[in-house]
């Protein structure tokens, strides 16, 4: 494809602070049964364009995108594809919540209830009449628990393997507090956990990569059922939300444990003070969660990407 030609128009939204750039037109056609087969077809032809889109210049190194596709599903209204600054992702909660409010703004969708395709599978949603949408994620389950990991300092983590839509660790923070004012200690550690379970290969399932390390911190309020978190995305960006994927794998991980009841309300506060609520009906060993958050739009226009410019594929940092 010749960058050149590519002229890609989009609509920028923040979920509780985390960036989301959706595409409605000008991407290549991507050939395929379901989306994931078109994200497959993304990843081997088309990866200089995902870099573009996101990276600097035009985007930034936190930025995820989120590409509108039909579905080939009659119930669901569109599908989509996620990525970010190194590659697609299965799926994405604060990015969900992105679409349907830019769905809503070109005159996709009312208010009510929107069926997206995504790689990991179908999602409900529903868009509020107060402006907030609610995620229905796909199934989500704890894969391992209790494992062990040591850092290079010799710091030692329990913590549990879970399937959010994407692969977390998650674990107590081991005494570096969950605020704006330590995220580089934050970032250090979580690297040093990603780094310590590759080393000890440890995986999701059929050896999936781990990619995403969660960090709970109990809240400041024992009012509030729930907790604190920082995720380290792919790419060693952190989420400036508390993680839509991370709190579906949380709520999977708290069933198994029986420490949360179905129905029972969750709060997941994210390192900038923002919130998503959550829920889950149980399935077996797995839930199907609920998150519940806010976003807005930032802005609109098109991508230009010239045949000369020597950064038409983003800026590698």
């Amino acid at each position: 494809m010749s960058m050149a030609a590519a002229d890609i128009r989009y609509i920028d939204t923040h979920t509780a602070g985390e960036p989301t750039r959706i595409i409605i037109d000008g991407f290549p056609h991507l050939e395929g049964e379901s989306v994931s087969d078109c994200r497959d077809v993304l990843t081997r032809d088309h990866d200089a364009l995902r870099a573009g889109i996101v990276r600097e210049p035009r985007g930034h190194e936190a930025m995820v995108a989120a590409l509108l596709l039909d579905s080939s599903i009659a119930e669901c209204d569109a599908g989509v594809i996620f990525f970010n600054n190194v590659g697609t992702l299965a799926m994405c909660g604060h990015g969900a919540i992105g679409v349907v409010k830019a769905l809503h703004h070109i005159g996709k969708i009312e208010v009510g209830g929107c069926t997206l395709e995504t790689p990991a599978g179908v999602i409900e949603t529903i868009l509020h009449p107060e402006g907030d949408v609610s995620v229905r994620n796909v199934r989500s389950f704890r894969e391992m628990s209790d494992v062990s990991v040591t850092t290079h300092e010799g710091i030692e983590l329990i913590g549990d393997v879970a399937w959010g839509g994407n692969w977390f660790f998650i674990t107590e923070s081991p005494g570096v507090p969950i605020e704006p004012s330590r995220i580089d200690q934050l970032i250090d550690l979580c690297c040093e956990i990603r780094t310590a379970l590759e080393a000890d290969g440890v995986t999701g399932t059929s050896g999936a990569a781990i990619d995403h390390i969660e960090l709970h911190q109990s809240l400041p309020s024992k009012q509030q059922v729930g907790v604190r978190s920082f995720v380290l995305c792919p790419g060693k960006e952190w989420d400036r939300s508390p993680c839509g994927t991370g709190t579906s794998a949380t709520l999977a991980c708290l069933h198994a444990r029986g420490q949360l009841q179905e129905g029972a309300p969750w709060i997941q506060m994210g390192v900038l003070g923002t919130r998503f609520s959550g829920t889950f009906v149980a399935d077996g060993d797995g839930v199907y969660p609920t998150i519940r958050g806010s976003a807005y739009l930032t802005g609109e226009g098109t991508l230009h990407f010239m045949e000369d410019d020597p950064f038409r594929h983003g800026i590698d940092l």
